[in-house]
């Protein structure tokens, strides 16, 4: 497996040991799109999988149980500990989960303990590298969420830590941004636009100067819960050289932005009306 699907692998491990099957089976795909043999296998038995326990998230365990018989049987055929150390431990478990699901649907229960569920096990946190993670859930369809989100006009008038953003939300897009993080001074770079999913997922690629110095790849996910609901996720993995040298008032400083732009996109998403633009 290659440095790039390996990140998509460990990405997704980490979003589904925090109970964001969804987000965590977007990850996946956009690595298994790239992959093939038995990585493209095993990333599809891990979707399916992810699927099946977003499935039981929201209260669809037949569903659920469909996906996880699938994604397991998958699973099996991938020899033990490559690439994931305890991969068929964690299969035998979702098998298990996979049966119990199709009793609740048989049951008509969808009730289950949360804190049961299977993890996979993460990889060492590398020195050149700092995720920083933050999500909420919002009452408002995900085509709501995705038009806010997308009106880049929008932002001057209510985001209060993106500032400006002009370009479009399409795959190859080069886009042009300011942030204003919380305490800090802004700044704009140029990320390239990597996935533009409608309702799903908004993802670019920002640097600072040169590749591998300071890289920034920022992830709004939307995953659908129930009708009229959805948990909105802005994350962003930092890699590179001057990671390591960045003050923890810069995290926390960008983390409090990303938080400040989520309840405010909240706030505005969840308005029946949308207020006039000041001119």
């Amino acid at each position: 497996m290659d440095t790039r699907l390996t990140r998509f692998l460990e990405e997704g491990i980490v979003l589904f040991d925090r109970g964001q099957f969804f987000e965590a089976h977007e990850v996946w795909e956009d690595g298994w799109r790239r992959a093939r043999g038995e990585d493209q296998v095993l990333l599809h038995g891990l979707i399916q999988v992810a699927a099946g326990f977003h499935k039981l998230q929201v209260g669809q365990p037949s569903g659920a149980a469909s996906l996880l018989a699938k994604g397991t049987a998958k699973l099996a055929t991938i020899p033990a500990g490559v690439p994931i150390s305890e991969l068929q431990a964690f299969r035998a478990s979702a098998e298990i989960w996979g049966q119990a699901a199709a009793r609740m649907a048989g049951q008509a229960t969808t009730g289950y303990d949360a804190s049961s569920l299977p993890r996979l096990p993460e990889a060492r946190r590398r020195l050149l590298e700092r995720r920083i993670d933050t999500h909420l859930e919002i009452g408002t369809p995900a085509h709501r969420v995705w038009e806010v989100l997308t009106d880049f006009e929008a932002y001057p008038f209510w985001n209060p830590f993106i500032v400006k953003l002009a370009g479009a939300a399409r795959t190859g897009e080069r886009l042009n941004v300011a942030i204003r993080p919380p305490g800090r001074r802004a700044m704009t770079f140029r990320p390239n636009v990597l996935v533009a999913d409608p309702e799903r997922e908004l993802r670019w690629l920002g640097r600072v100067i040169l590749p591998r110095l300071f890289d920034g790849e920022h992830v709004f996910t939307i995953a659908p819960l129930t009708t009229g609901r959805v948990r909105f996720s802005q994350r962003e993995t930092f890699r590179g050289l001057l990671v390591p040298l960045m003050p923890p008032s810069m995290w926390d400083s960008t983390r409090r932005g990303f938080e400040g732009m989520n309840d405010a996109l909240k706030r505005r998403a969840e308005l029946t009306t949308v207020p006039a633009r000041r001119i």
